[in-house]
């Protein structure tokens, strides 16, 4: 049974190696009929031997050779000559202008195998018979620039440009061909030059360059002269709001002009020049949101720290708050909008296959782990916004340190300390420090003073004079929750606190000092009027004794 098993698989091994092959091409009754011999000098066994072969042909002036990597079977077969070679030009500069060819891509075997290709890829080990070499914009659709392998009858399989391409190769070069204005340079000025580029291209980029900077120079001394003309707030804010995304996006528009109107940049320069003007444009649109957002911030809310510290201002440190929240979300959500866009309309993306995603997505990982400490104090700010567990203007203890929040930013806490400085805090490390905020849920507190008064002292007379220069005080309030205990008694004397209340953090403890240095000459007028020790006399020295 097992022999008989063996012997079967053994014979049909051929036809399914056979069916293999035929299903890598695609078969065609012919192939450009009516468009004469294939020159010796187009190579269509490989992919790249096609492209090579078409590009230097082009380059030979040898338009019609080149016309044999086109598969023109959908062009009626008496127009094939006559329109042949024009196709080829045109699809030469759509090529060179536009496209991104991944050499890497087009391999030299015939059946476009790829040996080196990751096993869990979906074509591992398969040999192709379409390639993709560029997808390009056209209207409100893309346009596929594809070689296909494809065999006619009784002849051999060859790599040519797939019929469809070919259909689409009139609309491309209306899209990517020279414009007007580069058709009517001098010759001298459109020959080609180094890298690649032509002469014209190196002559006119770095007068667009010059051309946009200088519109942003005038742009910029333009605002300068409105601004100082300004009379009245709002216009002054206008114009503010205006200035930087204005300048960014006119000196964008010239770039944007010359490379795509006026003249058609090659594919090399258009890889890098089209994701500038797109980052150019966006980048004006997040500053010009940037700046309605912190005007209506600025209308809607202040971060004044003096209004913000106010006890009464409960609401408003909350609305602050909320709205700096809001301003971070947004920025954080245009910029992945802004990276989606500027990512979507790279074609290079598209063109060079898995192998540049992936080598992103290394990129990717490699950069999230860099930056995990950053991504983790902009995730904290958004959480103190949610949780307000800290609000900008509240008044709080952190590591000892008596200061109210002055700006919460993306990455750190900006905190002003009593004495002007200035405290920045990362912003992952203050939330996981425990602290202590005066203003979260009311300004009320209780500030203690505590004296040590001798063992003799009358605690009853400092209680009254306590009472009578607590109602004198207008910081400390309410006044019926002020109070005097003796909290303990040793060797040096008795402990007796005093509770100020007070019902705004930022003068309590000015209050407090003020109460102390009243009670001790309180205690010393007591201790005059009835000769009776208030304060301890002994040193320590004696108490030692």
């Amino acid at each position: 049974m097992r022999r008989a098993i063996c012997a079967v698989l053994i014979a049909i091994a051929p036809l399914m190696a056979a069916a293999q092959e035929v299903s890598a091409v695609y078969e065609v009754d012919t192939l450009n009929a009516g468009l004469g011999d294939v020159p010796d000098r187009i190579d269509r066994a490989t992919p790249q031997g096609a492209v090579e072969s078409f590009l230097d042909a082009i380059d030979d002036g040898d338009a019609a050779a080149a016309a044999h990597v086109l598969n023109l079977n959908g062009i009626p077969e008496d127009e094939r000559a006559l329109r042949a070679p024009i196709l080829a030009v045109e699809l030469d500069a759509v090529l060179r202008r536009k496209a991104v060819i991944s050499w890497r891509a087009l391999l030299e075997r015939p059946d476009a195998l790829d040996a080196n290709q990751s096993s869990n890829a979906a074509m591992a080990g398969q040999p192709r018979k379409s390639l993709l070499i560029d997808v390009l914009d056209l209207g409100d659709r893309e346009a596929a620039i594809r070689l296909n392998r494809v065999q006619p009858e009784g002849g051999d399989p060859v790599w040519v440009f797939s019929e469809r391409t070919v259909s689409k190769i009139p609309a491309l070069y209306d899209e990517y061909g020279p414009s007007d204005f580069e058709r009517a340079l001098p010759d001298v000025l459109r020959a080609d030059a180094a890298l690649g580029l032509k002469r014209w291209e190196i002559l006119v980029l770095p007068l667009a360059i010059g051309a946009a900077w200088l519109l942003g120079w005038a742009l910029y001394r333009l605002f300068e002269i409105l601004s100082s003309r300004a009379s009245r707030d709002w216009t002054t804010e206008v114009l503010s709001a205006l200035r930087w995304p204005s300048i960014i996006f006119a000196a964008t528009y010239v770039m944007g002009t010359v490379t795509t109107d006026l003249f058609t940049v090659s594919g090399a320069v258009g890889t890098v020049i089209t994701p500038l003007i797109v980052i150019g444009y966006v980048t004006a649109a997040l500053l010009f949101a940037l700046s309605v957002i912190d005007s209506a911030l600025e209308r809607i809310t202040t971060f004044d720290s003096g209004d913000l510290a106010d006890p009464d201002n409960s609401k408003l440190r909350g609305l602050t708050t909320t709205m700096s929240a809001a301003r971070k979300a947004l920025i954080v959500i245009g910029l992945l909008i802004a990276l989606g866009v500027v990512l979507a309309s790279i074609n290079a993306y598209r063109s060079l296959g898995f192998s540049l995603l992936a080598s992103a997505g290394a990129a990717t990982l490699v950069l999230g782990f860099a930056a995990r400490e950053v991504l983790g104090n902009i995730m904290a700010s958004l959480q103190i916004a949610l949780n307000r567990s800290a609000r900008i203007g509240d008044r709080v203890i952190y590591k000892g340190n008596w200061c109210h929040v002055e700006r919460i930013h993306f990455t750190f806490v900006q905190l002003e300390i009593w004495n002007g400085n200035r405290l920045v805090v990362p912003v992952a490390e203050f939330v996981s420090e425990a602290f202590e905020n005066w203003s979260l849920v009311t300004s009320d507190m209780i500030w203690p003073v505590e004296l040590t008064l001798a063992q003799e002292a009358d605690v009853d007379a400092l209680r009254e004079r306590f009472v009578e220069i607590a109602e004198a005080e207008d910081e400390l309030a309410p006044k019926d929750e002020a109070k005097v205990l003796v909290l303990s008694q040793d060797a040096f004397g008795k402990v007796v606190r005093f509770y100020c209340p007070s019902e705004d953090p930022s003068t309590g403890w000015d209050m407090s000092c003020r109460m102390r240095e009243k009670l001790l000459a309180a205690a010393r007028d007591i201790e005059d009027e009835t000769n009776r020790p208030m304060l301890p006399q002994a040193g320590m020295d004696e108490m030692a004794a």
